[in-house]
C-alpha cells in the first residue's frame, strides 16, 4: 500500500504522528511524508522517506497578503471558528495544493493520511480519486463542520473539484483517533473513529537527565508546558505578517509566553517540585524548586509526574492521559478552551479559570490532592492502554483501500 502521508503547521504536531508513519513503513508499506522543510526537521534519522515540498505555512500568508500585514479586530477571540477555519483552508492553501500535486502524481498513491487541519492532502486526494483520512487530531475535532465545508467548496470550485453537501465530506472515508470513544475531545457529533493506542513516547532514543532522578522524591513532580503554536511563526517572513503595535490585549494576555509565566509563577507557591519545558521561550523562576529546561521528551517525563499543567493541547491531554497523570488546563486558544472545560467533564483534571498565578496555584493543588481526580485519570489510562495496538491501525486502512479499488471498479 502507497501512503501518501501530509503535515503542516508545527513540527511537535508532525511528530506526534511519526509513530503511526514508522509503523507503517516497518510493515512493509511504502510511504511519503510531505510538509514543509521546517515542519519536517524533526524527522531527521527517523526511518521515513520526507519530500519538503509544501510551502511554510508563513511564506504562504505572506504571499496572498502582497506586502499588507494581518490586523487582527479588537475583539479578536482566540478560540472562534473563523480564525481556525481561514487559516487552516484559506485560499492561501492553493499553494500547498499545486506544490502537492506533482509529488502525488509521480507517487501515486492509494491513500492520503493528513494532519488534522491539513487539507491541501484533502483536496489533492479527491483530485487522484483515492481515499483520504485524518490522523488524531484535537483542532480537527474542534472546527465548526459547516464553515469548514463551505470554505473548502470554495477552494474546490477554484480547482474545478465537485462540491461536497455533507458535513462529515472532510471524514467521509473514516478519520482516527487515540483516545477511548467514551473519552472523545470531539465538539460536535463526527463520523466514529479507530481508536489506536498511541506509544508512551516516540523516539527510540528518548532518555531523561540525570538530575532528574535527583530531585527530592517526597515531593510531588510537576510537569508544565505551553503551546507549539508559535512555531508556526518561527520563518523570517512571520515578521512581515502581523502589525505588532496594533495587535489586541487578548493575543498579548493570553500568548503562550504569558502563559508560561502564569504558571511558573503559581507552581513557586505549590509544594513540589516542577519542571517545566519553555519551548526557549524567554521565561525566568525565582523558587529554587522550578526548574525550567527548553525541551524533554514530553511523553516519557510524564511516565514519573504526579501532574501536568498544560494549555490544554490534544496530544498534552492524551499523553497525560495514557500515563495516568491528573492535567490542570490554563487554555491558551483554538481548540483549548473547549478541552479544558471536557477535561473537567471528564474528571480526569481541572480547568485553571484564569491567568492569575494564584489560580494555577489552586488548580495544581486540586489535582494534586484530589481523589476523586486521581480514580478519574486511573481510569481513563485503563481503557487507553485497552485500544488496539497501533500496528492494527495498518489493517483498517487497507480495509478502506480495498473497499474504494471495489467501488471504482464497479
Amino acid at each position: 500500500m502507497r501512503v501518501l502521508c501530509t503535515v503542516a503547521f508545527s513540527a511537535a504536531h508532525a511528530r506526534a504522528a511519526l509513530p503511526l508513519f514508522t509503523t507503517l513503513t516497518s510493515l512493509g508499506h511504502e510511504v511519503l511524508v510531505a510538509g514543509p522543510a521546517s515542519v519536517l526537521e524533526g524527522f531527521a534519522g527517523e526511518p521515513v522517506r520526507t519530500a519538503g515540498v509544501l510551502p511554510e505555512v508563513c511564506d504562504q500568508l505572506a504571499d496572498l497578503l502582497q506586502g499588507e500585514v494581518l490586523a487582527l479586530p479588537p475583539d479578536y477571540d482566540p478560540f472562534s471558528d473563523e480564525m481556525v477555519v481561514e487559516f487552516a483552508a484559506g485560499p492561501h492553501i492553493a499553494a500547498a495544493v499545486a506544490a502537492l500535486l506533482p509529488v502525488a502524481a509521480e507517487f501515486q498513491p492509494q491513500l492520503v493520511l493528513r494532519g488534522g487541519i491539513e487539507f491541501a492532502g484533502l483536496l489533492v486526494a479527491e483530485r487522484l480519486g483515492v481515499p483520504h483520512l485524518s490522523t488524531p487530531s484535537g483542532v480537527g475535532q474542534y472546527v465548526d463542520r459547516l464553515a469548514l465545508l463551505n470554505a473548502l467548496n470554495e477552494r474546490r470550485a477554484e480547482l474545478r473539484l465537485p462540491l461536497h453537501e455533507s458535513l462529515d465530506a472532510a471524514h467521509r472515508y473514516g478519520r482516527l483517533d487515540a483516545v477511548p470513544p467514551g473519552y472523545s475531545f470531539a465538539r460536535q457529533p463526527m463520523p466514529p473513529a479507530f481508536a489506536f493506542q498511541q506509544p508512551a513516547h516516540q523516539g527510540a532514543g528518548d532518555r531523561l537527565p540525570q538530575w532528574l532522578a535527583d530531585l527530592d522524591p517526597a515531593r510531588p513532580l510537576v510537569v508544565a508546558s505551553t503551546s507549539t503554536s508559535g512555531g508556526v511563526f518561527g520563518t523570517e517572513s512571520a515578521l512581515r505578517l502581523f502589525d505588532f503595535d496594533a495587535l489586541p490585549h487578548q493575543s498579548v494576555d493570553r500568548s503562550p509566553l504569558a502563559h508560561l509565566e502564569a504558571v511558573v509563577a503559581g507552581l513557586s507557591d505549590v509544594d513540589c517540585e516542577a519542571v517545566v519545558l519553555t519551548g526557549g521561550l524567554p521565561v525566568e523562576a525565582s523558587a529554587p524548586h522550578v526548574h525550567l529546561v527548553e525541551s524533554l521528551p514530553q511523553a516519557l517525563l510524564l511516565q514519573s509526574a504526579d501532574l501536568l499543567v498544560s494549555h490544554g493541547g490534544y496530544n498534552s491531554i492524551r499523553e497525560a492521559m495514557r500515563a495516568g497523570v491528573p492535567v490542570a488546563v490554563l487554555p491558551v486558544l483554538h481548540d483549548q478552551m473547549h478541552n479544558a472545560h471536557r477535561v473537567q467533564e471528564l474528571g480526569i483534571g481541572v480547568r485553571v479559570p484564569d491567568f492569575r498565578a494564584e489560580a494555577v496555584a489552586e488548580a495544581c493543588r486540586f489535582a494534586l490532592s484530589d481523589q476523586d481526580v486521581r480514580r478519574g485519570v486511573r481510569r481513563a489510562q485503563r481503557d487507553m492502554l485497552g485500544l488496539p495496538p497501533i500496528r492494527e491501525v495498518s489493517g483498517y486502512l487497507e480495509r478502506i483501500v480495498h473497499r474504494n479499488r471495489r467501488l471504482v471498479s464497479m
